[in-house]
């Protein structure tokens, strides 16, 4: 064997002895385990049920193949990031939509009549959907799901002041929105 093949020879780091494989069974169990609070932290983001079981089904599937790899190594933080970042695209996909609509409709002249919102029946929800998205995702991660600041800094990837400022921000603008509805 030359020099060159010996030095460039591939060598794949050799297994830990002790280490988790990930498999379509332990999937399974952490889908068992943890899907009503993913489902519950979808219906919390977006308000609609229908659409966060949409949101639900999409990021389980979307994990699977990560989880196969190995990629995963805390799976409920990263079922929560991926389930706060469908949440953050479908609100960016709408909105850009409506803004094409919006667009559309003044080059026909023609008078496009936004979609009314549903009216949710329970005043806290209704009260959070009109919350950014940002700060939702930051009163549902610390009230309902009783994270803390660091953990909710972790999953929203921010410093854990601007989380306590967004979380200030969020309290006092829901304050206003629930007092508005009396």
């Amino acid at each position: 064997m030359t020099q060159f093949a010996a030095s460039h020879s591939p060598q794949a780091p050799a297994p830990p002895l002790f280490a988790f494989v990930p498999t379509d069974r332990s999937y399974t169990d952490l889908f068992a385990e943890h899907q009503a609070a993913i489902f519950r932290l979808a219906v919390m983001l977006c308000g609609d049920a229908h659409v966060a079981e949409e949101i639900t089904a999409e990021v389980f599937a979307r994990v699977l193949p990560k989880w196969r790899r190995g990629d995963v190594t805390d799976p409920v933080f990263y079922l929560r990031r991926a389930v706060i970042n469908e949440v953050r695209s479908r609100h960016r996909r709408r909105v850009n939509e409506q803004r094409a609509l919006a667009r559309h409709a003044l080059r026909q002249a023609r008078d496009v009549r936004e979609p009314t919102p549903v009216t949710l029946s329970e005043p806290l929800i209704a009260a959070l959907q009109r919350l950014s998205v940002r700060h939702r995702a930051v009163v549902v991660l610390r009230f309902h799901d009783d994270l803390s600041e660091a953990e909710v800094a972790r999953l929203l990837g921010s410093p854990i002041g601007t989380i306590k400022a967004q979380t200030n921000r969020a309290l006092s603008a829901l304050r206003t929105l629930m007092e508005e509805q009396r």
